[in-house]
């Protein structure tokens, strides 16, 4: 082997066109294609993601081929491993975005790491591994491939089926890391394999010695958040840019009955509020102007979150920082006006209803109310706000929806979104299918009060009905495209307006509006486009 012990991948966005494709298979009147037909729009005839017709339309205006994407927020998930790995002696590079990384990821694997890693934060099924894993084989045919993350351990979670094996063998890795964390699993599997040694010895992997995946002893981890803090000078300012992702805890502290992730991840475990002013005074040296808390509810402890705020105005780096925010943990002013002072510009809110019912059934553990109060006291104090909602969990009728777009309208979040329940099923509220009656899961379910269809149906509904907020599309996209493009220039109040005239050209598509309408109101967006101020993109086409 070469002078890399580890080559970590962090994000393939996949095909967008396999992606419509899939949807339109499912077919109209189904949460899949509900979902595809409003977070794209059409440039030139063809399909495409919110950015990147961003990035076709600027090029009309400016020549270039800056192709702007939120993979030039480098990937939290490569920088941690690589970090971990760089503190265990290990030699390792990361890659963030494999689509646009293609070159440089072609130069390392060209020195022929013992191990290539390939993370799947975000994959929800095995397509985008399929392809990066190809990519490997063809550039370093000795390497050893490991995939782990999230997809893994979700398709492990009933045992090394038949399915799983099948799934195993149809991505093509040497080896697969079942661990919910899985960073020392990791290292132990680079240092294995640059010695030659038994990889049974190894824990939490699935490997294949004799045609049947097999799993070694399981170990679960418990890495301490304060020793395994990402060392940042490890990196450029040109790799990170001016927009980078952090996490200070893991886990939730919440059991919402839609949700899993907090029986998979532990408990609640936070790293202290000197790692995190150390990592932010390192991000500042880098050159980082825009950081993304990542914690699942970053107000949550709140006296944490009132010292985390403390210690920023303290600091006074001039960041600007998102997260998501939990409104029924913010109770008095001082915490508005702390995250206020401390430089918070966004918060992802999970909302998920506007009726009080429904939130019951998924023990959220908030109130209307407290949403209410929540967004006007964020929006007073100039915090752009997303909401997040669910459509169609158990309970869900066509009032509950209704008071849900009432809500909305009402409150008046800057940004909102909403999709039909992914029906979970190692979630808590199949423990009481029974009950609910529920059947399918996924995007195909019923339940006592509704079905999948109905849930796209009223989604719909909702993009119509709701006019005092504006869609956020999700492909490649989301909340956390407003950080990475502030970063570029491009403010929450220019990018808002971009998205509502966005939001008019999907609606205007969805009621089959004739040639002209759409060429106008696509007329508009370009020039919305082609007037800001924009930084080069890291990428091009």
């Amino acid at each position: 082997m070469g002078g890399l012990d580890c080559v970590v991948i962090g994000y393939n966005e996949g095909d967008f066109d396999d992606y419509r494709v899939m949807c339109e298979r499912t077919g109209p009147g189904t949460p899949e294609y509900q979902i595809m037909s409003s977070e794209h729009l059409v440039v030139d005839g063809g399909a495409m993601p919110w950015l990147e017709a961003f990035s076709r339309l600027r090029t009309r205006s400016t020549g270039r081929t800056d192709r702007y994407h939120v993979g030039e927020v480098y990937n939290l998930a490569a920088l941690y491993l690589t970090s971990y790995l760089r503190r265990h002696g290990l030699r390792a590079e990361p890659v963030s975005l494999f689509s646009a990384e293609r070159d440089r990821l072609a130069a390392l694997l060209a020195e022929r790491p013992a191990v290539v890693a390939v993370t799947t934060t975000f994959y929800v099924n095995i397509l985008p591994v399929i392809a990066v894993v190809e990519f490997i084989r063809e550039h370093a045919p000795d390497s050893h491939i490991v995939v782990g993350g999230p997809l893994v351990d979700n398709l492990c979670l009933s045992g090394i089926t038949d399915t799983v094996q099948d799934l195993c063998h149809a991505m093509g890795a040497d080896s697969y890391i079942q661990e919910s964390q899985g960073e020392h699993s990791l290292a132990q599997l680079c240092q294995a394999v640059q010695a030659g040694a038994d990889l049974d010895a190894v824990d939490n992997l699935l490997h294949c010695p004799d045609g049947t995946w097999v799993r070694t002893r399981r170990r679960p981890e418990a890495n301490n958040l304060d020793e395994c803090s990402i060392d940042w000078s490890g990196f450029t300012p040109a790799e990170i840019g001016t927009t980078a992702q952090l996490r200070t805890a893991r886990s939730c502290a919440f059991k919402c009955s839609f949700c899993d992730y907090p029986s998979r991840a532990g408990a609640l475990t936070t790293a202290s509020i000197d790692t995190v002013r150390a990592e932010l005074r390192a991000l500042a040296e880098l050159g980082v102007r825009n950081v993304v808390f990542v914690d699942d509810t970053f107000n949550v402890p709140p006296k944490r979150f009132k010292d985390m705020c403390r210690m920023m105005i303290e600091e006074d780096l001039g960041l600007n920082w998102y997260s998501y925010f939990r409104c029924s943990n913010a109770r008095d002013d001082e915490a508005f006006d702390l995250a206020a002072a401390s430089g918070c510009a966004g918060v992802f809110l999970g909302i998920e209803s506007g009726d009080g019912d429904v939130l019951a059934a998924m023990h959220k553990l908030a109130q209307d109310s407290e949403y209410r109060s929540g967004i006007a006291r964020l929006k007073e104090r100039a915090i752009t706000t997303f909401a997040s909602i669910i459509v169609g969990f158990p309970g869900e009728t066509e009032k509950t929806v209704r008071n849900t777009i009432d809500f909305l309208n009402e409150t008046a979040p800057d940004l909102w979104r909403a999709q039909a329940w992914w029906a979970n099923p190692r979630s808590p509220v199949f423990a009481n299918k029974d009950l609910w009656s529920i059947q399918g899961e996924g995007y195909t379910w019923s339940h006592h009060t509704m079905n999948s269809a109905q849930a796209a149906a009223y989604t719909d509904e909702m993009f119509a009905a709701v006019t005092e907020s504006v869609w956020l599309p999700l492909y490649d996209f989301d909340f956390w495209s407003l950080p990475y493009l502030d970063g570029k220039g491009v403010k929450a109040a220019e990018l808002i307006a971009l998205l509502r005239t966005s939001q008019q050209w999907m609606a205007a598509r969805k009621q089959g509006a004739g040639d002209v309408a759409l060429a106008e109101v696509e007329r508009r967006l370009a020039e919305g486009i082609g007037g800001l101020t924009v930084a080069p993109a890291k990428f091009a086409y």
